[in-house]
């Protein structure tokens, strides 16, 4: 009862504070697209820059924050709240099927959830490989546990998640640990088999054969090389960094107090080196170390548990604090549905023309309707004009002059960097929309 009570207060917590952040609406926007014409479009319809070379690989993923936005921003909540309660409560399962104690496991998910803070509360992209990622996990622990052709579950997975988001790599990362510490020793062929069989499902998608080339720019444009974005490294000046740094801290310990397979070791190395390199990949640490540290709270010798209360007493308790939660969500209809109605107020006073606005407002326009030179997903871009977008983000006038010179209108807050720099290069401040303001050549 306390893990659901855990789980519960979770989701809660959740519906009551999550936001929209960047690299979320881009999704629904290529999504409606996609939808109205039944094809995939070349490169990013409604950006003006150059993109034609970019390689969608994640249309599944677009198609279902197309289908979640019907509902406004609010449908991009809630389905942050589905994704990471699904995510913790397998994590929950996985730890108990395997014999941790409820208090271990309630421990641990509250650990994940303080250091992932970011993450949960703030909808991204990166939603769509929460849960695909725990359900990994699941298996492959199962797998080291009692290997068997289970194991072949993997490839199809790897195919489907690979349509959702580029989140993909990491579970690849993971397997591929698995295979060669735990299963290649016992059945190399099997190991090989399933390796080279997952490798290749990546490729399944829209993109094919030119997957491989995509991550590859992905992971050497400016977004990635930004210190100042998702891609910043580990800071102990950040708040959130530094939850995440005791969090993982907290859960190592746990974890070391059982001997753990080699395999995991090996993973959690890799995982905690890429989160050095950038804190965005601090919550596949926390969510790896989750199970193995609400085991290592159990001594392996202790009692097992006695279950004092029946299914149908924690599903009529799971039931009532969703309910809440979903309460705490329509409370929360009023405020997003103001937000989009700005988007859209923004949208239709800038119709045919080409917006330069920073993220994630760059996002809410492009849902709403607009047209905007550069926004997420950034990768999609030349590299320069990754790096002018990006030294626009930072009000560099000199570093964003080819974005300046391309853009019809400027969208900024009044008084901020961003409309300082375009008034610096010609622009005029013309009638204020909501709480923003366009600025258009003189």
């Amino acid at each position: 009862m306390g893990v659901v009570i855990t789980l519960g207060v979770l989701a809660i917590v959740v519906a009551q504070v999550a936001v929209i952040g960047s690299d979320a609406l881009w999704l629904p926007a290529l999504g409606d697209t996609i939808r109205e014409t039944a094809s995939i479009p070349h490169g990013i319809p409604f950006a003006a820059a150059d993109s034609t070379g970019w390689v969608n690989t994640t249309v599944l993923g677009q198609l279902l924050f197309s289908y979640a936005f019907t509902l406004g921003s609010i449908g991009i909540v809630i389905a942050q709240v589905i994704a990471v309660t699904a995510c913790l409560t397998t994590l929950a399962l996985d730890a108990s099927t395997l014999g941790a104690r409820p208090l271990g496991t309630s421990v641990a998910i509250v650990a994940v959830a303080l250091g992932a803070a970011a993450p949960m509360l703030i909808a991204r992209a990166q939603l769509l490989s929460l849960l695909p990622y725990a359900v990994l996990l699941a298996l492959l622990r199962r797998q080291h546990l009692r290997p068997s052709a289970a194991i072949w579950w993997s490839v199809p997975m790897v195919a489907a998640w690979g349509n959702l988001h580029g989140g993909v790599l990491v579970g690849i990362a993971v397997l591929g640990c698995y295979l060669l510490f735990s299963r290649l020793r016992h059945a190399p062929l099997t190991a090989v088999g399933v390796g080279v069989s997952a490798l290749a499902a990546t490729c399944l998608n829209p993109g094919l054969l030119d997957t491989p080339r995509y991550y590859l720019g992905v992971f050497g444009g400016k977004a990635t090389s930004d210190d100042s974005g998702m891609w910043s490294r580990l800071s102990l000046t950040n708040p959130f960094d530094v939850l995440l740094v005791v969090s993982a801290l907290a859960l190592l310990a746990m974890c070391l107090r059982r001997r753990r397979p080699p395999w995991e070791l090996v993973a959690g190395v890799g995982l905690a080196a890429a989160t050095i390199t950038a804190a965005r990949h601090g919550i596949w640490l926390l969510l790896f170390l989750a199970v193995p540290a609400a085991l290592g709270w159990t001594r392996p010798d202790a009692e097992p548990v006695r279950r004092e209360f029946s299914p149908a007493t924690g599903a009529v308790l799971a039931i009532a604090l969703l309910t809440v939660a979903s309460g705490l969500l329509a409370l929360r209809v009023p405020s997003f549905a103001a937000a989009d109605s700005n988007a859209t107020a923004l949208a239709r006073a800038t119709r045919g023309q080409v917006v330069l606005v920073e993220e994630p407002l760059a996002e809410s326009l492009v849902a709403a309707g607009a047209t905007v030179w550069v926004s997420n997903p950034l990768d999609a871009f030349t590299t320069s004009d990754q790096a002018a977008y990006l030294a626009f983000m930072a009000a560099d006038t000199a570093g964003s002059r080819s974005a300046l010179e391309q853009a019809d209108v400027v969208v900024a807050a009044p008084d901020s960097p961003q409309a300082r720099a375009a008034i610096a290069s010609g622009f005029t401040r013309v009638t204020p929309v909501g709480e923003y303001v366009l600025l258009r050549r003189v």
